[in-house]
């Protein structure tokens, strides 16, 4: 009788845990997607402190999992302490420090169209444009903008996630963009806006342990600076990228 009545209690316990879980997926569910960029309370949030903000800007749960995954990355981008990035000594220092305050970095590593919404976002980026029609405020906003992409593009939660099309979609496109960087280096991006680029060719060889880079990683530290903390402090590490992501583009295109 005893053992009877406990395997029964097993049976209504399990019973209801699943039940309770079952709502709570249902709870979770979206009766619509969200596409519109998540509005954070910036003015409400003057005079706060650091902490308060902090919490002021976490991404409400039911919003959070109904935003689009374009939104989510417009969200993620748009957050409002996404300047701290430039705050630390190193570029992926700093992305590590907002990932740490912003809720909605988790959320998109979870998304199975990260990736492709990603690349989606990062072609609509015009690296072509007259930057002599703009004032040097908006030039470097624009940077900015373009550089929080490939922060987030170089993100080894997001390689690593990379199909064979789409990491060859991906190199050339960052490559060629790349390009178009080095050609007005001097006038409007400099070694620091040229960082990020850099980050997504060596880490994509890195991952792939592409002989070449995996050698001057070993024997240069200031490739490992390159690789590991989105750092470069010698334009030679620019040439260096460029050079090996020439090579490895054809050997990709040819796999």
């Amino acid at each position: 009788m005893t053992k009877s009545f406990q395997m029964g209690y097993r049976k209504i316990s399990l019973l209801l845990c699943f039940f309770f879980f079952a709502i709570g997926c249902t709870k979770k569910k979206c009766e619509e997607v969200i596409d519109q960029v998540y509005v954070y309370p910036i003015e409400a949030a003057k005079g706060k402190s650091s902490e308060e903000r902090t919490e002021m800007f976490k991404i409400p749960e039911q919003t959070l999992h109904c935003l689009s995954t374009v939104a989510l990355i417009k969200s993620c981008i748009s957050y409002p302490e996404m300047r701290l990035m430039w705050t630390m000594s190193d570029l992926q220092s700093g992305f590590d420090k907002v990932y740490a305050m912003c809720n909605g970095f988790d959320e998109l590593w979870g998304r199975g169209d990260k990736v492709q919404s990603l690349i989606y976002l990062y072609k609509q980026l015009d690296f072509n444009r007259d930057w002599q029609s703009y004032t040097d405020l908006e030039n470097g906003m624009y940077i900015d903008n373009i550089i929080r992409h490939e922060l987030i593009i170089a993100q080894y939660e997001i390689l690593i996630d990379l199909t064979a099309r789409e990491k060859i979609e991906l190199f050339q496109l960052a490559l060629d963009n790349q390009k178009k960087k080095y050609e007005f280096a001097h006038q409007i991006w400099g070694i620091a806006g040229m960082m990020t680029t850099c980050a997504i060719l060596s880490r994509i060889m890195y991952l792939d342990k592409y002989k070449p880079l995996i050698e001057e990683y070993t024997n240069n530290e200031l490739m490992v600076l390159n690789v590991a903390y989105i750092l470069i402090l010698d334009s030679d590490v620019v040439n260096k990228t460029m050079s090996l992501s020439e090579d490895y583009s054809k050997i990709l295109k040819n796999k």
